[in-house]
């Protein structure tokens, strides 16, 4: 709104300028990270801590070879179908709000350049939501309820939108900031399948599975602003409300599971009195075949 062309729309200069700084980092992440620690620049000793730190997680590390087997294994899996679910649940809403957001504020009372400067603690709320969520998951070891203290924001957030009264435009865009906490979930999910899922073909379907669900649920998320519910769209207020709300439920599923999941395979270990496999970590074994393996929640 602030910067002005004769061939360009303002959204258009938006998007570009975004969209050029995205491919540029793309760039950058490819040339200079490594794929696994083998072929990273670290000295020889280091790269041999580096996976030996690796051992801890069970997860191994790269490994070219396509199995079908783990591809079916991932498709079977009961957590793969949670995930997807819960990708989906959460990326409706963010899909609806990254879309909508300048329309939202804008039916709250503002004109466009007011708009165009209040999408900006938005974009805040997401990055800081981000490195909060990710720097307590890693402290703490605790990815499904950083999920899901990021999605309860998302409630509240579309609550406030859906039923305050329209002369509380204060209220009304503090819950549109809120919901911006929702995409920062979308990183967590992401660590959750590279700690849980071991076997590398299994990791990689399972990683285009969640890409999929991400992309279904950002696609549903704007249709569900029907101009028939304009200016205020209530109904797509509350889709948000209740996605959340099933992703919040979808998310405890995942972890009671884990958990379940975890203590079913000490209870065998013992009862069978198993012992360490040398090097399973890095024999590609998926997460199921392997029974020394435990779910991180």
């Amino acid at each position: 709104q602030h910067v002005h062309s004769t061939s360009l729309y303002s959204w258009q200069i938006l998007f570009l300028v975004v969209g050029l700084i995205t491919i540029c980092i793309g760039i950058a992440v490819v040339l200079i990270f490594p794929d696994n620690p083998m072929t990273s620049r670290l000295t020889h000793q280091e790269k041999i801590w580096a996976v030996e730190r690796l051992r801890a997680n069970q997860t191994g590390i790269e490994n070219k070879h396509f199995k079908s087997n783990q591809v079916a294994e991932c498709f079977l899996d009961p957590q793969t179908w949670l995930l997807s679910l819960i990708t989906i649940s959460s990326s409706v809403p963010n899909g609806a709000v990254s879309s909508f957001q300048a329309t939202l504020i804008k039916g709250f009372g503002y004109n466009s350049k007011e708009t165009a400067l209040l999408q900006i603690p938005g974009g805040a709320c997401s990055v800081v939501s981000i490195l909060i969520a990710t720097y307590l998951a890693g402290r703490f070891d605790q990815r499904g309820l950083n999920v899901i203290t990021l999605l309860i924001p998302g409630i509240l957030g579309g609550a406030l939108m859906a039923f305050l009264p329209d002369d509380n435009k204060a209220g009304k865009l503090i819950g549109n900031y809120l919901t911006n906490c929702i995409g920062a979930s979308l990183p967590l999910l992401y660590s959750w399948v590279g700690a849980n899922y071991a076997g590398h073909t299994k990791k990689v379907t399972m990683n285009a599975i969640l890409l999929i669900s991400f992309c279904l649920g950002n696609i549903i998320g704007p249709l569900t602003f029907r101009a028939a519910d304009a200016p205020n769209y209530t109904p797509a207020k509350i889709t948000i409300i209740v996605t959340c709300a099933a992703a919040v439920v979808l998310t405890l599923m995942l972890r009671f599971y884990y958990v379940w999941e975890n203590k079913r395979r000490d209870r065998v270990s013992e009862q069978m009195g198993q012992t360490h496999k040398a090097d399973i970590e890095f024999a590609d074994v998926t997460d199921r075949k392997n029974a020394e393996f435990r779910y991180r929640l």
